[in-house]
């Protein structure tokens, strides 16, 4: 239920600099859950190593 709300609401937020995502590609963290990075920390996440999802 609490994902379904967040959809509608927009409270995802860059993995990486933890603003609104914009163009959102999205990775896989530590515990597996699939996170939104936006177009501009993209090759930060890579350096870090986050897995594509």
């Amino acid at each position: 239920m609490k994902t379904l709300i967040s959809r509608f609401f927009g409270k995802n937020k860059c993995l990486i600099c933890k603003q609104k995502p914009i163009r959102p590609q999205y990775y896989l963290d530590e515990e597996n859950v699939r996170k939104p990075v936006c177009y501009k920390c993209v090759s930060y996440a890579e350096r870090r190593a986050y897995r594509k999802a």
